[in-house]
């Protein structure tokens, strides 16, 4: 298979991301998110990365990441990969389990391939809970 070709580099960067992801690169799978070029801005799924997310990441620890399948659309330049992910973050035992589908998109002009799929709802910050205190009683 020619190193060139479109299906070898889809392969390269489902390793890439894969890899990535399984060692906390979360820069380099940040590189290979991107929207296509006819996305309407508020239609975007990707969202700016912020340091504090960046370091949020660095608490999960990918355990396990399987391909579970791939397949490649040569003519319409498009890609999917569903992935099985175990993960833990930092501060907990558990290993959790979650499915990933992603979603990609040959870009010809770079000869690359990017995903416009954003990271799994899993790993997105905790939602800061609000905790009501019942006032004095005397």
């Amino acid at each position: 298979m020619d190193s060139h070709s479109s299906i070898s580099r889809f392969q390269k960067s489902e390793d890439v991301y894969r890899a990535s992801m399984r060692w906390g690169e979360w820069h380099n799978v940040f590189q290979l998110m991107k929207d296509k070029p006819d996305t309407d801005i508020h239609s975007s799924k990707l969202k700016p990365v912020s340091e504090t997310y960046l370091n949020h990441l660095e608490t999960i620890k990918v355990k396990h990441i399987e391909v579970l399948s791939s397949g490649i659309n040569d003519k319409e330049g498009t890609g999917e990969s569903r992935l099985k992910i175990e993960y833990r973050f930092d501060n907990s035992a558990k290993i959790n389990s979650i499915r990933q589908t992603v979603f990609w998109w040959y870009d010809e002009a770079s000869n690359h391939w990017f995903t416009n799929s954003p990271l799994p709802e899993e790993f997105d910050l905790p939602k800061s809970r609000t905790i009501k205190l019942s006032p004095k009683s005397r």
